[in-house]
């Protein structure tokens, strides 16, 4: 083979790029990652009265909505899976701003910390929230 000739070698190349270097498809998310990504997002999803509910379990969306969408969450310790339900530690804090038009007029939240168990449940590939209690 002629080495001085680079038009040759692209096909080489090509071939160790795709079978030597191993896989460059990101990693598939965690049943845990995938659920948290659902508390995480709450805030902005209460926001907005017609998605809110599609974050819940059918049937199980508050009637508080507002209240949602004024305050911030994080995963503030580790999951309980159980089959198809999961039980989560969730850090709910105030001072946030709901983003919907219709809320924008109101006050940044200003509740306290506090941290609640909450149950998400899997409905077909995706995690919703069955029972989110504020404190």
């Amino acid at each position: 083979m002629n080495f001085q000739n680079p038009i040759k070698l692209l096909p080489v190349f090509a071939l160790l790029t795709v079978i030597g270097c191993g896989s460059s498809a990101p990693p598939k998310a965690t049943l845990e990652q995938n659920a948290f990504a659902s508390v995480l997002g709450l805030g902005d999803i209460a926001g907005d009265p017609n998605m809110f509910p599609t974050a819940f379990v059918d049937g199980s969306a508050p009637d508080n909505r507002e209240e949602y969408a004024q305050r911030g969450y994080e995963i503030a310790g580790e999951a309980e899976v159980n089959g198809d339900q999961l039980t989560v530690p969730v850090k709910i804090f105030g001072g946030i701003f709901a983003t919907s038009t219709a809320d924008r007029t109101k006050k940044a939240s200003e509740v306290s910390t506090t941290t609640q168990n909450w149950v998400l449940q899997r409905v077909g590939e995706e995690w919703k929230i069955k029972d989110a209690p504020l404190g």
